[in-house]
């Protein structure tokens, strides 16, 4: 478990969690969007396309319908007319040619009252109830006995009265040559006592139908309109017409499904066919080219495959560039920063990039430029450092030497019954030894107080007598680390400046207190002539107040810049004076933790 723990968490660099993230939040949804836009899209305008053609089907349907119709409606009246009937059977039973010849024209002047519209009419067979047959326009060079042996002849003769709309297919003996033509046929319903015309079979050019079913759309095939039995009663391709739908498997389908549409294959092309029904269960059937029928789908789609990669190259460029204008500004920033901690210094960056990353830039140079100032500032206290430790040394002389000097002039004082010099010389003995002492900077705050004791009791004989010392120091700062000599320099300011020169005993107070959690305070207050202003002021600037005659030869001022050196500009002495009220020092410093 230890070893799963210590493992270091993998981590991503920024450029590749900003790609990711564009990946993951925006290319790829602009993405899924896009596919399911032009998806939607192309079923939109297949819909629509189909749509488009299924009408067009009908249209064609109600157009070529409207034509069937008319003709339809004219073979019904001509087979219920009972003068073109009964002109037809005159025609056979005619006795002399003039005879004939005048009612073949009534015949014909009847007949082109009713077909004067169409120029389509190729020719009017009346078949006779036994054999034979009269023809109207066109001889078609056709045996009535062939006719009469087709199927469809037999269906009409059953169904009185009913027009018969056929196309070449059904009459394939009577045009052997194929041709591009539409029949009907007809059994009247007159009586066969008075008329034997059985049936009259019609004859039309199939062009101007077949042109109906031609449509303006560039997609649009071959066209086909097929009767309820399967025969083809016209088409766009004559062929068909003659050969009917039997090889023809999409119109086989499209013939026994009703109106629906669907993709197939045709001669290894894929096409679309459309199927509708009209109202006399005609099947009008379009063949689309499949290809050219999604041209325009596809085209679109192209486009907004084209438009929609152009956005995403785009958009990732502009990603490259938001990622590189931060990337490359933080990388340069890492780089520097690598330098400095390899103790480069003269490490700047080129603050570029967002507002954010350029002042990190310009923040890291600020940085740099402060941590000289910093490091700079530290190699000066360093060197005022050694320099005060140094000037407080500098009038240093051998310890052992005298020391051994100082116990020799002690016993001989012993000897000679002088007290006072025995008393002083051995005050004086432990100072030195106290001062010599290397045992590093700090010394407690007991044994700071036994030394003042020690130097006082010199002072007082030195200057005999004068003056009295009251020592007010709270037990609980007894034990706290304090710098050597840190109150001496002060105490003898208090001697020297203060009580020495009053006409009358003087009196020195030094008191310790702490503050709170982090500093304490020592004040020694004489009550000396004081001092002036303007002489205050300079106290802590010049140190000059006792030059080299004090016991330690460091000033007021050496005292501030120790305490400021060692603890930081926060602490220091303060001096208050009034002239013939005395002075006040305090100082004040932190409380640090027993050395050990």
């Amino acid at each position: 478990m230890n070893r799963i723990q210590g493992r270091k968490k993998r981590r991503w660099n920024i450029s590749s969690i900003l790609t990711g993230s564009f990946i993951l939040l925006i290319t790829l949804p602009i993405f899924l969007v896009t596919t399911y836009s032009v998806r939607s899209f192309n079923s939109i305008l297949i819909e629509n396309a189909t749509s488009r053609a299924m009408q067009t089907v009908e249209q064609v349907s109600y157009t070529v319908e409207g034509q069937l119709n008319l003709m339809k409606n004219t073979v019904a009246t001509i087979a219920n007319d009972s003068q073109v009937i009964e002109y037809a059977s005159l025609t056979r039973h005619s006795d002399g040619s003039q005879q004939l010849l005048e009612t073949r024209r009534q015949l014909e002047s009847k007949l082109y009252s009713y077909f004067h519209y169409t120029p389509d009419l190729v020719s009017v067979m009346f078949f006779y109830n036994d054999s034979g047959m009269a023809i109207y326009k066109q001889e078609l060079n056709v045996e009535d006995s062939e006719l009469r042996k087709m199927t469809w002849y037999q269906e009409v003769l059953s169904d009185k009265n009913k027009v018969y709309i056929m196309g070449a297919e059904a009459s394939g003996a009577v045009f052997p040559d194929g041709g591009n033509f539409i029949t009907a046929a007809i059994a009247p319903s007159f009586s066969s006592a008075f008329y034997n015309v059985e049936m009259i079979y019609f004859v039309f050019h199939a062009r101007k139908i077949a042109d109906l079913l031609h449509t303006n759309a560039t997609d649009a095939g071959p066209s086909f309109v097929v009767d309820p039995y399967g025969s083809v009663v016209v088409s766009s391709e004559t062929e068909v017409m003659s050969k009917g739908i039997g090889g023809l498997s999409y119109l086989q389908r499209a013939w026994k499904e009703g109106e629906s549409h669907y993709v197939q294959e045709i001669n290894g092309q894929e096409s679309f066919i459309i199927h509708t029904l009209s109202d006399w269960d005609r099947h009008y059937i379009q063949v689309y080219s499949y290809d050219r029928m999604l041209k325009q789908v596809n085209d679109v789609y192209r486009k907004l495959i084209l438009a929609s990669a152009l956005g995403l190259v785009v958009f990732l460029l502009v990603s490259y560039l938001i990622v590189r204008s931060i990337v490359k500004p933080i990388g340069s920033l890492i780089n520097q920063m690598a330098s400095v901690k390899a103790g480069n210094l003269k490490a700047k960056i080129e603050a570029s990039g967002p507002v954010e990353i350029y002042v990190l830039g310009t923040t890291f140079n600020e940085m740099i430029g402060q941590l000289k100032d910093l490091i700079r500032q530290i190699e000066q206290k360093e060197n005022q450092k050694r320099l005060a430790e140094i000037s407080a040394l500098q009038s240093q002389i051998n310890p052992h030497f005298l020391l051994n000097t100082l116990n020799t002039i002690k016993l001989m004082a012993s000897i000679s019954k002088a007290s006072n010099i025995q008393k002083m010389t051995e005050a004086l003995t432990r100072l030195l030894s106290a001062a010599f002492n290397r045992g590093g900077m700090y010394s407690t705050v007991a044994e700071e107080m036994k030394l003042l004791d020690y130097y006082i009791q010199i002072m007082k004989i030195r200057y005999g007598d004068q003056f009295d010392v009251e020592f007010d120091i709270d037990p609980r700062m007894e034990k706290l680390p304090i710098l050597k000599m840190l109150l001496q320099p002060i105490v003898e300011n208090a001697i020297v400046h203060g009580v020495h020169e009053r006409e009358t005993r003087g009196r020195i107070q030094i008191a310790g207190r702490i503050e709170d959690d982090k500093s304490c305070r020592f004040t020694v207050r004489d009550n000396g002539r004081g001092m002036q202003p303007e002489v205050l002021s300079k106290m802590l600037e010049d140190g000059a107040e006792q030059g080299r005659e004090g016991f330690s030869g460091i000033g007021l001022r050496n005292v501030n810049d120790r305490l400021r050196l060692n603890y930081g500009l926060s602490y220091g002495l303060h001096i208050e004076s009034k002239l013939e009220d005395g002075t006040t020092i305090a100082v004040l410093m932190p409380i640090l933790q027993e050395e050990s």
